[in-house]
């Protein structure tokens, strides 16, 4: 009988909760598709709370590890040693890795999400970019294959690195996800009744000045929901968008799926995303999103996106889909978003996965 390991703890920057929860889908999804005789095995930190799963062929272990501990213990090679002779998977490059023989019966596949620390390191910080620089170079080494959401980030790995690199399409985390409840999470939130949604941050990268600058230069358009995962508050708003722009620093998971699933579209003026779960998050409640020369959104979202090269351009096109005359051609990126979500989903990521390890 054949157990694939997942790894539930991912690596700590801002998409960490989200990581968390697609890790718990991924291990369920596993169950559900598992080849006769197969299973799927969660792993958690010992503080972690553990999920229940439905299915029998999914089990959770946790790990004599604290959360906190386990971005420094796990670059050890001597941590891997009780998953010797294991098949593992981990949806961030964080997880226990060493040297072994070809013929011990190990099988490790790692996810490497995006490459901000290399393209955008100041979005993670200093000493966050540096350990993931050093979990992926590491990755890169030992692990049997690595994997990618997006050609984009794929071939960006391939050169850095050198290394054959897989496209295996993620999916949605649950939170992300319209539910009975987002209608009352906007209440709560103060929402207002149209919006657009953002996850842009200050910064050349994060490029959140397109927006604002464009609110500014446009009272028409519609109020900004800026979606921020961070603990760290962001700089203050902009004392002329006080009443127009408002920054939701996310509490619940499920506040992010209320907010997407709310917005009149997704503004993504960034230069980079991470997993781009917000994307998928989006299109699974047929929201469509506007990027500026971010290709990783335009691959995730294709026919259900529009891209804009420059500021300007993007501002332009904010202010058309915002309009009377662009209801009809945001009406048509509406319908390709929920084509689009049928591309995605745990089960499929999952089947994939079971095909990869078996052609290892």
């Amino acid at each position: 009988m054949a157990t694939l390991t997942l790894i539930g703890e991912p690596f700590p920057d801002l998409e960490a909760r989200a990581q968390a929860s697609a890790a718990r889908s991924l291990a369920e999804a596993l169950a559900d598709t598992a080849p006769r005789g197969c299973s799927s095995r969660l792993l958690v930190a010992r503080d972690a709370t553990p999920p229940v799963f439905h299915s029998a062929r999914a089990s959770v272990e946790a790990v004599p590890l604290n959360t906190g501990s386990l971005p420094i213990l796990w670059r050890t090679g001597a941590t891997a040693r009780p998953l010797d002779g294991e098949f593992v998977h981990s949806n961030t490059p964080m997880l226990p890795l060493r040297s072994r023989a070809e013929d011990d019966g190990s099988q490790t596949s790692v996810y490497v999400p995006h490459t901000l620390a290399w393209s955008a390191p100041e979005l993670m910080g200093t000493a966050q970019a540096k350990a993931y620089r050093a979990f992926v170079k590491r990755a890169a080494r030992l692990a049997d294959t690595l994997l990618a959401p997006t050609h984009v980030v794929a071939e960006e790995v391939r050169d850095l690195f050198g290394v054959d690199v897989q496209v295996l399409p993620l999916a949605s985390p649950v939170e992300y996800l319209q539910n009975a409840e987002s209608a009352g999470t906007r209440a709560a939130l103060s929402l207002p009744t149209q919006y657009v949604a953002t996850t842009a941050m200050p910064g050349e990268n994060g490029r959140l000045d397109w927006l604002l600058n464009a609110m500014e230069a446009n009272p028409a358009l519609p109020p900004l929901v800026i979606i921020y995962l961070g603990t760290e508050p962001l700089p203050p708003m902009r004392e002329s968008l006080q009443h127009r722009a408002r920054v939701v620093q996310v509490e619940q998971l499920a506040e992010v799926g209320a907010i997407l699933s709310g917005a009149m579209f997704l503004a993504l003026p960034q230069r980079v995303l991470g997993a781009g779960y917000e994307v998928l998050g989006a299109i699974a409640s047929h929201v469509p999103v506007l990027y500026g020369e971010c290709e990783a959104a335009a691959e995730l979202a294709l026919d259900a996106a529009v891209g804009a090269a420059s500021e300007a351009e993007f501002a332009a096109t904010l202010a058309r889909l915002t309009s009377e005359a662009g209801a009809a051609e945001l009406a048509r990126l509406r319908i390709f978003a929920e084509d689009r979500n049928r591309t995605y989903g745990w089960r499929s990521t999952a089947w994939q996965l079971w095909e990869i390890h078996a052609n290892m």
